[in-house]
């Protein structure tokens, strides 16, 4: 059923990984350069006429199908597998005991290995907006720097908790990146309904990472006599995601208010 696993490696993936750390701290260097000096170097490449605004628009509009259909097959994949290890060995024993099957072998591994891998592509979201004239929004580029971090940060120490990750980021990406490329088709209107679900799901997303990783923080700092002694996550990985998730529901909570709950400001053309 699944014959594209039958000679991976996660381990393999895991060692370059390890020993090419470094590459995720240069691709995040080059990444926020671009956000920051990209705007502008568009800017005169537009008034230049140099960029095919329809070309880009198509390409924005594959780009964005392509991610959805990424994350719809991997979410087939790994969410009915997360499912089933939470309710075969229980919650706790689920987010602290280490499941080499499900990090770097089997299906799963393999899907939680590209998707720790899919975090460098997934900055060319940001080449896109910068080639339209956008400037990034800060949510969205500390999203893909410190995401990319994580991800690789988890991966390479197996953490226990990283099947939970993958698996809420891969269901809330395959309907995300769906609605950029309908919107982008000419759809806005139609799609538009759905932005709040959007990002509701992504507010959802970020209260059980910080419930994810809150738990296994406390776990690691304070063992329980009559509970589990620690989680197979180290601490560096623990804080790191402590910080992240609960920056992230923040901002996305702000977002929601912000764009759905606020009255909207009147122009004087609606007066």
């Amino acid at each position: 059923m699944f014959p594209y696993v039958t000679d991976y490696s996660g381990f393999a993936i895991r060692k370059w990984m390890i020993d090419n750390v470094d590459v995720a701290g240069f691709l995040c260097l080059l990444y926020l350069g671009l956000v920051w000096k990209g705007p502008g170097v568009v800017k005169s490449l537009r008034e230049k006429n140099l960029i095919n605004a329809t070309l880009l628009q198509g390409v924005f509009i594959m780009w964005n199908l392509f991610l959805s259909t990424f994350s719809v097959i991997g979410m087939i994949v790994v969410v009915p597998a997360a499912i089933a290890h939470i309710s075969n060995k229980g919650l706790v024993p689920a987010l602290c005991e280490r499941d080499v099957n499900m990090i770097y072998d089997s299906p799963v591994g393999f899907w939680v290995g590209v998707f720790a891998l899919s975090k460098i592509p997934e900055l060319f979201d940001t080449v896109l907006l910068v080639l339209q004239g956008k400037q990034p929004p800060f949510l969205h580029w500390y999203h893909h720097t410190t995401v990319l971090i994580f991800s690789w940060q988890s991966y390479c120490e197996g953490s226990s908790t990283i099947f939970v990750f993958v698996a809420m980021n891969l269901t809330v990406h395959a309907v995300m990146y769906f609605y950029f490329a309908m919107c982008a088709s000419g759809f806005k209107a139609i799609m538009r309904t759905i932005a709040p679900v959007i990002t509701i799901m992504q507010i959802l997303q970020m209260i059980v990472g910080s419930a994810v990783t809150m738990y296994s923080a406390y776990v690691l700092y304070n063992p329980q006599p009559d509970g589990p002694q620690t989680c197979d996550v180290t601490k560096a990985s623990a804080r790191m995601g402590v910080v992240m998730y609960l920056s992230y529901l923040y901002l996305f909570a702000a977002l929601f208010v912000e764009s759905y709950l606020k009255p909207k400001k009147r122009t004087e053309k609606s007066k």
